[in-house]
């Protein structure tokens, strides 16, 4: 871990993970404003998941934080409150250049990065019970009548966790995973993202969805867990070496 965070340093520090927004992002806005003024501007925004928008476009959302910053790129995956309607999910995925991470490994600037987005769903799948369903497709069905007089499937079933999603990331290698569910170091976290993590040689990971920052005691579990797993709490953002960024810190190095 530590030779991993010596070399990538640089672009560590300029990727940020960004907690649970649930619809508000002048935070964000106003540390990218201060880190502009600063000279720091970051590369990467990833979102940890539960952006909760169903009124706007993330493509338009995006737009005051991509003109203080042209050169920002984008990176998000679900949460739980990302499918709590049609509404929500359909503003989510309208991004624009925003990547989609989730059920991908991508590299971020020499980074390679994986995303598990959602949340364990009891009548999908929760761990160790058997899952009810094997992916989405099986999940949206509804037996041989299918669905009608305009009926849809529940919008939670897309941001449900499926055992497909989990078994293609675990055949892949990533220095970085991202999830919005928490492993297992976490009262209310999870033993299969555990796994996952060691499957795909992940040296760090970063969750959402608690509003809740453990990483202090989580560091106390590392060499059992086998990787580095970090918290971003509510309405915070992280950089890639797991260190907190706020619009303080530039004003300070400014000073």
């Amino acid at each position: 871990m530590d030779a991993f965070d010596h070399q990538h340093e640089h672009g560590l520090r300029k990727l940020w993970f960004v907690g649970d927004v649930h619809g508000e992002f002048q935070h964000i806005e106003a540390t990218l404003k201060a880190a502009r003024d600063a000279n720091s501007l970051p590369n990467w925004l990833v979102f940890l998941g539960d952006l909760d928008i169903d009124h706007l476009p993330l493509r338009v959302v995006l737009e005051p934080m991509l003109t203080l910053s042209p050169e920002l790129r984008v990176a998000f995956i679900h949460g739980n409150h990302d499918a709590d309607s049609y509404a929500h999910w359909e503003c989510l995925h309208d991004s624009g250049e925003a990547v989609v991470l989730h059920g991908r490994v991508v590299d971020l600037d020499g980074i390679r990065v994986a995303g598990l987005g959602g949340n364990f769903l009891g009548r999908v799948w929760a761990p160790p019970s058997t899952p009810t369903f094997t992916n989405k497709a099986a999940a949206m069905k509804r037996g041989p009548f299918g669905w009608r007089d305009g009926q849809r499937p529940s919008p939670k079933l897309h941001g449900a966790i499926y055992p497909e999603d989990v078994a293609t990331l675990g055949q892949q290698r990533a220095g970085i995973l991202v999830t919005h569910e928490a492993p297992s170091c976490h009262p209310y976290g999870w033993d299969t993202l555990d796994q996952l993590a060691r499957d795909m040689g992940v040296l760090r990971t970063f969750h959402g969805h608690t509003h809740d920052d453990l990483s202090e005691a989580y560091a106390q579990q590392r060499v059992a867990l086998g990787f580095d797993a970090r918290a971003v709490n509510f309405r915070c953002i992280k950089n890639g070496l797991g260190e907190i960024v706020d619009d303080q810190q530039f004003h300070l190095k400014g000073a």
